[in-house]
């Protein structure tokens, strides 16, 4: 019996940013073996001339995966009333609603952290079968910002963002050992 260790990274794909707003995606640790879990942070990325995020809604779409996510959580100041951590619906997770408050005549103030992390979940891997473990984008249908300290006005910042990506794969030698394992298999059962 062949046993091969496996170790699997994780690679956040940046894209270009035009105006500053960007969903980022980061897993933590980045490499994980077989039954073992990184934690996925998403965080959004404003403009510099804007004071802080007022609401995001968003989905984390899994184009393959070999695990399974658990513990959905917000982040706070971007749990704010009106959100949802999202409920995982076949290949998504869905339903992502994260916001903060500004309201200045009450004396409430926005954090203006940027970026700022606003939600997480841990995926937990399975044994690998070689290939793609887990291809993970955002599809993003609001991303508001306050505009000034003073101000709970809103603006939308939809227009000029950039969508988060990430690939959790196996790395290179795991795939190899994997295939020798296959091989050996094959060859037993003649």
């Amino acid at each position: 019996m062949i046993r091969a260790s496996s170790t699997i990274a994780c690679l956040s794909l940046a894209t270009g940013v035009a105006a500053g707003q960007l969903i980022d995606l980061d897993a933590s640790p980045s490499t994980i073996g077989p039954g073992e879990s990184t934690v996925i942070t998403m965080s959004a990325g404003f403009d510099s001339a804007d004071f802080a995020m007022a609401g995001i809604a968003t989905e984390l779409v899994i184009n393959a995966a070999e695990g399974e996510f658990s513990d959905l959580r917000l982040i706070a100041p971007m749990d704010g009333p009106g959100t949802s951590e999202g409920v995982l619906a076949g290949s998504a997770i869905e339903g992502i609603i994260a916001g903060q408050l500004n309201f200045p005549p009450a004396g409430i103030y926005a954090d203006p952290t940027n970026p700022i992390a606003f939600w997480q979940v841990t995926f937990t891997a399975s044994v690998p079968t070689g290939g793609l473990i887990l291809d993970i984008e955002t599809r993003t249908s609001r991303f508001d910002v306050y505009t000034a300290m003073g101000s709970a006005t809103s603006e939308s910042r939809l227009a000029d963002l950039s969508e988060g990506r990430a690939v959790i794969f196996p790395s290179p030698g795991t795939a190899g050992l994997l295939g020798v394992g296959g091989l050996l298999a094959c060859r037993r059962r003649r």
